[in-house]
């Protein structure tokens, strides 16, 4: 695909800005590969630009790079890379572009892996510098500027199972308007596992008594920490000192609060409120630590 696609566009282009270029030479399946791996082995051997792979001066020279490519077969190979035809673009497909490499990853992660029965969603950000109308700015990543993925992982091997491109208004969501945007992502990434057995856990960003409550009624179980103005939850009352826990119940629900160096706010439709040991022992009583079970959980899954 990658290969039909590169030399489609180089030849629909060839009359453009091309006179100076070496002729072009159709890429090949093997050679596709090389230049993927190449791509990506140039992180690991950082260098200001893309010529200094190619330099000669013994400083700075790496040679494994010439001995793959010369320096213009790369970047023509880089200048001409596709992954779809043009011709069929419309404006509002963001993701037109790259929709055939989405959906072949998307199938391969389903088709690896029958997951165990833990699996977590959290969002992830993928290194971009480049210009794009949904690139997002993250203060608290290491990589601060990049395109947001939301993530479905199997929780004990750490393998992606399914994900979401965050593309602002639009994400591709099969929306549920009792759920709102974020219930709606953890139905999109969970459509094909409920029903199952699974367990979910999620952070405050995505848990809330609805979703819960959805979740249940598709035999999946759900924990997560959660605000504490989420629609559907209690009142809590002040909790006082390292410890303290108070926790309310409906059938399916716990919702549960615990004093640790901060308040400690759970919600779970897998858990009783009950203490377990941590393994640990206070420095002043010498006594054993205790946590929640739910926080204990979270905490391994996360």
């Amino acid at each position: 695909m990658i290969v039909d696609e590169t030399n489609r566009f180089r030849r629909s282009s060839a009359h453009i800005g091309q006179s100076h270029a070496a002729p072009w030479i159709d890429a090949t399946t093997n050679e596709m590969y090389t230049f993927l791996a190449t791509v990506m082995l140039m992180p690991h051997l950082k260098k200001n630009r893309i010529r200094d792979y190619w330099s000669t001066d013994h400083l700075i020279a790496t040679p494994i790079f010439a001995e793959l490519f010369t320096r213009d077969r790369f970047r023509a190979l880089l200048s001409n890379l596709h992954f779809r035809d043009n011709q069929y673009q419309t404006p509002e497909a963001s993701l037109y572009k790259i929709r055939p490499i989405i959906d072949e990853l998307k199938k391969r992660f389903f088709c690896c892996l029958s997951p165990y029965k833990n699996l977590c969603i959290d969002e992830t950000l993928a290194l971009w510098k480049g210009r794009l109308h949904f690139k997002q700015y993250i203060p608290s990543k290491r990589n601060k500027f990049g395109i947001k993925l939301f993530v479905l992982c199997d929780c004990k091997t750490g393998f992606i199972l399914d994900f979401i491109v965050y593309c602002g208004s639009k994400t591709e969501l099969n929306y549920q308007k009792d759920l709102g945007v974020t219930g709606s992502i953890v139905t999109t990434l969970l459509e094909r596992f409920l029903n199952k057995g699974h367990s979910l856990f999620v952070d405050n960003y995505y848990s809330s008594p609805a979703l819960f409550e959805y979740l249940h009624r598709y035999k999946t179980g759900a924990c997560g920490t959660v605000k504490k103005n989420r629609a559907g939850l209690p009142t809590f009352e002040e909790v006082e000192g390292p410890g303290g826990q108070v926790f309310y119940h409906t059938d399916n629900l716990l919702a549960f609060q615990w004093k640790d160096k901060h308040d400690v706010t759970m919600l779970s439709t897998l858990h009783e409120p009950i203490m377990v040991p941590t393994g640990k022992v206070h420095f002043v009583t010498k006594q054993e630590k205790l946590k929640p079970l739910c926080v204990k959980e979270y905490n391994e899954n996360r």
